[in-house]
């Protein structure tokens, strides 16, 4: 009798030692994968301790693909106090031990993101006007992107990628005239207030499928005749013995290889018309790429710019930090 209870109390034990053991194994797996951070973007521009009024971002959208379909996605904006590490520039992820493709965002303010739930239908970009045309938005020039590949591994370290946004997702043209008054005789700084552009042949969205390195990357438009409208006003002696100048920013060239085409019209300073004139844009446009023109209304041509300094030094680069994302 006494070796049955004995024998009792011994199952026992090893029923309550099972029962702990295959707790602690749950909890460890749930704990690893639902509780616990693998994967960190660090992002200097939105930390607290770093930033200033003139180095920082404004908001931040990441969409991390496994493969083709996305696993995770996180967005915040200025001043990032959604937690204590968030406020310091850590965007946290936990992520199951395979490889990432993972792409970050910064001043996405008038761009529109949609069907980012696979890379194949993912896209951003413009919506149309009431009018027809599209309008890129004022902060299109700071409008940046990191592309980042994290190897999550299991057992193994955290993983920290760093986000920088110094390089542009656009493309920046720079236009210089110079003797254009040979065509009108109010075609001159003092008498032009702004420059009026009508763009053909550029993008209007971006496919996430195409998007890629600075050199690889191809925007699309939602339909051949889309065009773009906008304003710019311009300033003196943008290079050399140029009188004035004018630059915008641009989606990276077309897919389908179109060329770029810009019709500019002048208007005085009471926004009366002066004059008409296109410019063809005799290259490609890469990602965080400045393409520099010189153009006397009749013919454009290429500018050999060996730094952006020297294009009017009162104008700032944009942060062309060299090519790739």
């Amino acid at each position: 009798m006494n070796m049955i209870k004995r024998y009792s109390v011994h199952i026992f034990s090893l029923w309550i030692i099972l029962f702990f053991s295959l707790s602690f194994s749950v909890s460890c797996t749930y704990d690893y994968f639902e509780d616990e951070t693998n994967y960190v973007v660090y992002v200097p521009k939105a930390n607290a301790d770093l930033i200033t009024d003139e180095y920082r971002i404004e908001d931040i959208h990441i969409y991390i693909y496994n493969a083709e379909m996305l696993e995770r996605q996180r967005k915040a904006s200025f001043p990032f106090q959604e937690n204590t590490r968030m406020k310091f520039g850590n965007f946290n992820f936990r992520l199951f031990p395979v490889s990432y493709d993972a792409f970050c965002f910064a001043n996405t303010e008038g761009i529109h993101f949609y069907d980012m739930a696979s890379r194949k239908a993912g896209r951003f970009g413009l919506t149309e006007s009431s009018g027809g045309e599209y309008h890129y938005p004022d902060s299109f020039a700071s409008f940046s992107l990191e592309k980042l590949k994290p190897q999550i591994n299991y057992p193994g370290p955290l993983e920290v990628d760093t986000a920088y946004f110094n390089k542009r997702y656009s493309g920046r043209i720079c236009i210089a005239f110079k003797k254009i008054a040979n065509l009108h005789s109010l075609l001159t700084y003092n008498n032009i207030k702004t420059v009026r552009i009508e763009a053909t042949g550029v993008g209007t969205f971006q496919q996430m499928s195409l998007l890629n390195d600075s050199i690889n990357t191809r925007s699309s438009s939602y339909t051949p005749s889309d065009k773009v409208i906008m304003e710019l006003t311009p300033y003196q002696n943008p290079f050399g013995d140029f009188e004035f100048g004018i630059d915008g920013y641009f989606f990276p060239s077309l897919s389908d290889n179109r060329p770029i085409s810009l019709r500019l019209d002048f208007l005085d300073n009471n926004g009366n018309f002066i004059y008409s004139f296109p410019v063809d844009i005799p290259k490609t446009l890469h990602m965080n790429e400045t393409i520099y023109l010189g153009t006397d209304g009749l013919t454009a041509f290429i500018l050999e710019i060996n730094t952006p300094e020297q294009w009017n030094p009162e104008i700032v680069s944009g942060g062309d930090e060299g090519m790739g994302i």
